[in-house]
């Protein structure tokens, strides 16, 4: 075959025709993990500083700041009380109401394609 295109004599640069592999690369290797330990809880006084900073925003003394915390005692050590689950009445409900709009929407379904396209 000729190494003209179309009549013209086409030019290769000299690193076109270097053929040679590049050099493999580094095999990538995961760090060591790091292990952290929390307790999941907020730091303790926390609540106090919170409450301070939201009363200090809205404008109050440092004394009436002082009087929130001593009247709003919270305890950092006691967990949070655990939200009650809500009603199961509720769910079996809105489980049934889905099973009888899936089988009304199946039975109009299947009643257009009766009457379009078997009668």
């Amino acid at each position: 075959m000729d190494d003209n295109v179309n009549g013209v004599a086409q030019t290769v640069d000299n690193e076109d025709l270097n053929t040679t592999a590049p050099n493999p690369p580094l095999k990538w290797q995961m760090p060591e993990p790091v292990f952290r330990r929390t307790s999941g809880r907020l730091p303790q006084g926390f609540k106090k500083e919170l409450e301070k900073a939201k009363a200090e925003r809205a404008g109050s003394d440092p004394e009436v700041v002082n009087e929130i915390v001593r009247e709003n005692p919270t305890n950092t050590n006691e967990p949070d009380a655990e939200p009650e689950p809500k009603s199961s009445t509720l769910k079996l409900v809105l489980v049934l109401l889905g099973l009888a709009a899936m089988i009304g929407f199946i039975a109009v379904f299947l009643t257009v394609v009766y009457f379009f396209f078997l009668s």
